[in-house]
């Protein structure tokens, strides 16, 4: 809906839209999963057949987010299917329509803020497919039973050579370590190279890094 700018002009285009199901002016294809109101009405032209629908109130507004959904879906189904990093079966809690339309939202933006990591570790850390495949399953695993947080950090184990790139080039805000019998962090702004057993590298992504040698 290009040039739209109020919420008159979604319920026009709306309408605009409607009328050409209705009448046949358009006749376009749909994704078989696709379960917005659009989406129905779409199915229903097939038939020549469309329910009245009342553009009032919340609804153009419910219909437009709707659609929003079901293309960031459809965009985050392809990447992660596509680069097998999970399986539908481990998406289906996120792609649910069958909760309310602010749960599908909140759904939603877990998986974005997972696609948020993997672009960062993938363009700027270079991680492997096995590293990155760990690290979505460790992501979808936290968000199906923990809400949204934008700051959680999700710590997952990278090998020194693997990222060995990023740490001799990068300038680190903030070293740690921490010892197997201790029980608290020892932290320096300085390296330490006589400590070997596990360390983090906080950077400007603000993302951890859990390294072992």
């Amino acid at each position: 809906m290009p040039g739209v700018t109020s919420y008159q002009d979604i319920g026009d285009c709306l309408k605009l839209v409607i009328d050409a199901l209705r009448y046949g002016g358009i006749k376009p294809w749909i994704h078989r999963d696709s379960d917005s109101r659009l989406s129905k009405l779409i199915l229903q032209s097939y038939h020549q057949k469309i329910d009245n629908v009342c553009l009032s109130g919340l609804t153009p507004v419910q219909m437009l987010l709707e659609m929003g959904l079901d293309k960031m879906r459809k965009d985050y189904i392809n990447y992660l299917i596509g680069e097998e990093l999970t399986t539908l079966n481990h998406l289906h809690y996120y792609l649910s329509t069958e909760v309310d339309l602010q749960e599908q939202v909140v759904r939603l933006r877990k998986l974005h803020h997972l696609l948020e990591i993997l672009m960062t570790c993938t363009t700027f850390l270079g991680l492997p497919y096995h590293r990155l495949f760990l690290l979505t399953q460790s992501c979808l695993q936290h968000y199906k039973t923990n809400p949204f947080d934008e700051s959680h950090n999700f710590k997952l184990p990278v090998k020194p050579a693997l990222i060995s790139h990023f740490y001799q080039k990068e300038h680190p805000v903030l070293w740690g370590w921490r010892f197997p019998a201790a029980t608290a962090l020892v932290r320096s702004e300085h390296y330490c190279s006589s400590v070997t057993v596990l360390w983090w590298i906080t950077s400007s992504l603000k993302q951890t890094l859990e390294m072992k040698p």
